[in-house]
């Protein structure tokens, strides 16, 4: 919640910050953190400086490039097209700050910037101030084909999501595409994980219902399945945000607005039958003892402890995650659930993260000094040959084939792809200084997780219905007056939402004053919201 406001008081103060950029000096030179760095280029070449956050990460690094073979690749691509590129780095965790002032300052900027940190409506009021450029004519003068190629046949969609309602485009994404089998769409999704080894070792059977689940997590609890002698063995839930995979049982959408993909409309979990159902069954599971409430939007390094020093039954995470089972002192193995029913008359959802993504902003400054330059280093990122060096790397070093389809090659940790010099494009330096465009595979995760997982996954994809868990990505980009409103409304609503629903599933409100709680969410304009963003969803599925 207080995170929530300071974010809206920092955009407030960056409106403000645009509005009087003439008088700004503190950005008008590149920042003291940041790293530039450069590979010597023929005198001919066209000379472009990108400006984006560094990637974290302890073995493998940007810096190192040179040494990597796929790095080696692509460069030969950009130096290939006469490109010349610097970068101008920043520390992942200062970019925010950074960004923002830079970008206010609307002078001494690169060429090309990662503005991802920024919202849609900073990036939008930057192209107000012609402090970014309208690529759409860019690309119909200088462009190759590749990127009109790229974005018209492989992601259709994400136009829908980066066009602005006058028709202009400030900015080019980072794209996904996950298939399995050839094309067929491979969604995977987030739910509910219960210990199988406890499950197990208690000779329960895996939960079929809600209730079901409870008791099953109950029977773990009473029967001390971790084994140290204590009743401490929790449930990690937040039931205040719709997005954890309970919530979806109750048939609830995953925000305080949600998208109906398969019937094309905006709901709100607050107006949806299964809404009190699902307060009295979380308020049962605090009752229980079952919620470890002091975890409840807890920072991820706490729960992760919870979960190293072997607790945690059950939480919410991917179906096919592999990561939580290693840092378990001990050892142990999680299940991942199907759907569960939860009440008569209403048949639970999935929450599924969409095989199509379209997420990050790159655009290009008004204080580029090569246009054409600068639409050729996204005719390259936009191409099959790149995005293939980035997800999957070199085909026999980093991929091979089974089955027909690509697989990645077991080059073991990040330590040890540090040191063989074996890794895909992505791992070194995508989804910071450089777009990310990735042509994933269902089979190669499913060579990955045993087949419990595997068997839910493939369960999972025809299951119906479903809620998904980036609502935004089926919203097309408001116009100025449904963006004001919006953004009047989304802090207060989005603040009182999850303060409601977390005091409702603590019980520390009654569902006895729902019609006074119905009037307040009115007030703060939910129903303006569901009103703005059916439009939004109408829309996205207009632009062809």
């Amino acid at each position: 919640m207080t995170k929530l406001k300071r974010s809206i008081t920092c955009t407030l103060a960056f409106a403000m910050a645009l509005a009087a950029a003439a008088g700004c000096s503190n950005g008008n030179e590149p920042d003291n953190n940041a790293e530039t760095a450069s590979a010597p280029k023929n005198e001919s070449a066209s000379k472009l400086k990108l400006l984006g956050p560094t990637k974290a990460n302890k073995f493998v690094k940007f810096d190192d490039r040179e040494q990597y073979p796929v790095w080696q690749e692509v460069d030969k691509m950009f130096d290939g097209a006469g490109l010349d590129l610097e970068y101008e780095l920043v520390p992942n965790e200062q970019y925010d700050v950074v960004i923002k002032t830079r970008m206010a300052s609307g002078s001494s900027l690169p060429d090309i910037v990662n503005l991802s940190a920024l919202d849609d409506t900073t990036v939008l009021n930057l192209a107000k101030q012609g402090v970014i450029l309208d690529l759409n004519p860019l690309i119909e003068k200088y462009s190759n084909g590749n990127i009109k190629k790229l974005y018209n046949e492989q992601f259709p969609f994400a136009k829908k999501t980066t066009t602005s309602p006058d028709g202009k485009l400030f900015w080019l994404s980072d794209l996904h595409k996950k298939t399995y089998e050839g094309d067929k769409p491979a969604p995977v999704a987030l739910t509910m994980l219960i210990r199988k080894d406890w499950l197990e070792k208690l000779n329960l059977s895996v939960p079929a219902t809600a209730e079901a689940y409870r008791n099953a997590l109950l029977a773990m609890r009473e029967g001390d399945a971790n084994g140290n002698g204590e009743k401490d063995e929790v449930l990690v839930y937040n039931p205040g945000n719709f997005a954890g995979a309970i919530a979806q049982w109750f048939g609830l959408g995953t925000g305080v607005t949600a998208v109906d993909v398969e019937n094309k409309k905006i709901v709100s979990p607050w107006y949806q039958d299964g809404i009190k159902d699902y307060f009295r069954y979380m308020q049962q599971l605090v009752k229980d003892g079952l919620i470890d409430t002091s975890l409840i939007s807890a920072r991820q390094e706490l729960v992760q402890q919870k979960i190293a020093d072997n607790k945690v039954i059950s939480l919410s995470d991917y179906n096919l995650e592999m990561w939580l089972e290693p840092t378990i002192r001990g050892g142990g193995e999680y299940l991942p659930l199907m759907p569960l029913k939860a009440v008569d008359g209403i048949k639970p959802a999935a929450q599924l993260e969409d095989p199509y993504l379209v997420w990050q902003k790159y655009a290009i400054t008004k204080d580029a000094k090569d246009v054409e330059a600068a639409i050729k280093f996204f005719d390259i990122v936009y191409s099959e040959k790149y995005a293939d060096l980035l997800y999957w790397g070199i085909e026999g070093q980093t991929y091979t084939y089974e089955n027909g389809a690509k697989v990645f090659i077991d080059n073991g940790t990040e330590e040890d792809k540090a040191k063989s010099k074996l890794a895909p494009g992505g791992l070194i330096y995508g989804g910071g200084i450089f777009p990310r465009i990735q042509f994933a595979n269902l089979e190669s995760e499913l060579t990955n997780v045993p087949k419990h997982k595997a068997d839910q996954q493939l369960a999972i994809m025809e299951y119906k219905p479903y809620y998904v868990n980036m609502n935004h990505k089926y919203l097309a980009i408001p116009d100025d007056k449904q963006l004001e409103t919006k953004t009047k409304i989304m802090n207060n609503l989005s603040t009182y939402s999850m303060e409601l629903a977390t005091k409702l599933a603590l019980g520390q409100k009654s569902l006895d004053d729902w019609d006074q709680y119905m009037k307040e969410l009115k007030e703060l304009g939910l129903d303006q919201l569901i009103e703005i963003e059916q439009q939004l969803h109408d829309r996205y599925n207009e632009i062809e």
